[in-house]
């Protein structure tokens, strides 16, 4: 009687995990696919996933239990009492919709696997196809009334469009690696995303994709073909120099970018020095360019500056804290061998976001960020025995740390 009651216990739990990993599966690709939808599907997805982890116990206690969660959420908690003293509302909702995302990213680390990471980045594949058949049939539509018109598929904005196709270029790459049967396929991916990138005319995302796309085949030792990649990339850089008339949106493009550039980048540092310390909340630069008579937007179109104008100096401490753990634990995850391929995709695609925020903030939206949480999820596959190396003593390994890793390497 006893064994029959063990037996049923262990079916019934059994039964739960698969119901679990069912679950979780189909959240996962819920919202890879919510990325290449309207963003009201993303919101909607995000929301979801970020409620359904805050209520149920035992996924919270996962998805919160990497190193340094809770700075992170005391770092947007404080955004938002920030904006709330400063009246800066859209900077409040902001704030909870950052929160949310961030939850969906902590979730996302704690239940991926390498077979549903493989999937999802198919599904980012397959989802991208979508968005360029979009994007041809607004350029074909607004063509004869505006020829300069740039296209932004399913996304509120080209830019945004334009980091999206970064990752997707970033991600069918490494399934070439990963995944070599299927190469035509992915080259065929890669290919019309190229399409799209020339459509929406995003100066920063073909160089953010150049250099992470180099990245990612010098890491590989691909030399031969980063060589030919980054040759064709400065003849093509070239030809648009010289014949203005394949350039995607004409020869005054760069230079009316550039000052709108300037006029922000100026007022940002004048929004800096009133508030140094703490910044006025998110989207803090349409508070201030109406005082300071800069150009109108929403943000600083630089990451650095952004996230001082926002947050302040201490704001960036804190996202620097979290940032150098990160980069630790992906360093000790390329020492120790763990999804080495995974590895440069997460570095390239963070060198996406670097090299273009250092002239837009395009992470800084639900689809691109999502995307993003998506690929760099792949750090929490085979890292929990490494997480605890990763704490704030450990962030500058002395030898005795070194030695102890040898060891285990050995091992």
């Amino acid at each position: 009687m006893t064994l029959i009651i063990e037996n049923v216990r262990a079916y019934l739990r059994s039964k739960n995990s698969s119901s679990a990993l069912d679950r979780d599966r189909i959240a996962v690709l819920g919202l890879t696919v919510s990325v290449f939808l309207p963003v009201y599907f993303s919101l909607a997805a995000v929301l979801y996933v970020a409620l359904s982890t805050m209520v149920h116990y035992r996924v919270r206690t996962k998805a919160f239990s990497a190193p340094y969660t809770k700075l992170l959420f005391a770092f947007v908690a404080a955004s938002f009492f920030v904006s709330a003293v400063y009246n800066n509302y859209l900077g409040m909702a902001c704030s909870i919709l950052i929160y949310a995302v961030v939850t969906c990213g902590l979730y996302l680390r704690s239940v991926m696997t390498r077979q549903l990471f493989q999937q999802a980045m198919d599904t980012a594949c397959a989802g991208s196809v979508w968005c360029v058949l979009v994007a041809v049939c607004q350029k074909a539509y607004f063509f004869a009334s505006a020829p300069q018109y740039r296209p932004v598929s399913v996304f509120t904005n080209a830019n945004y469009y334009g980091m999206v196709i970064e990752f997707v270029i970033l991600i069918a790459l490494y399934r070439i690696f990963t995944n070599p049967e299927h190469l035509s396929l992915y080259a065929a991916v890669i290919a019309l995303n190229f399409m799209g990138l020339y459509l929406t005319g995003s100066y920063s995302s073909f160089a953010a994709m150049l250099c992470a796309v180099l990245v990612m085949l010098c890491y590989k030792k691909r030399f031969k073909l980063a060589a030919v990649f980054l040759a064709g990339s400065a003849v093509y850089a070239a030809v648009c120099v010289l014949v203005p008339v394949f350039s995607p949106r004409g020869a005054g493009a760069i230079e009316t970018t550039l000052a709108q550039r300037l006029s922000i980048w100026q007022t940002s540092l004048k929004g800096i020095g009133e508030h140094p310390l703490f910044g006025i909340g998110t989207t803090a630069y349409h508070m201030v360019y109406d005082r300071f008579g800069g150009y109108g937007t929403y943000h600083a179109h630089n990451l650095l500056l952004d996230i001082l104008l926002n947050f302040g100096a201490a704001g960036l401490t804190a996202l620097c804290v979290y940032g150098i753990a990160q980069i630790r634990l992906l360093f000790l995850r390329f020492r120790n061998n763990i999804c080495t391929d995974m590895n440069i995709l997460a570095t390239a695609a963070v060198t996406a976001v670097l090299v273009h925020g250092l002239t837009d903030v395009t992470i800084l939206w639900v689809q691109t960020g999502l995307l993003f949480l998506v690929i760099v999820s792949s750090v929490g596959i085979g890292s929990a025995y490494l997480e605890e190396d990763v704490m704030l003593p450990n962030l500058l390994p002395d030898p005795a740390d070194e030695r102890a890793g040898t060891v285990y390497l050995r091992n």
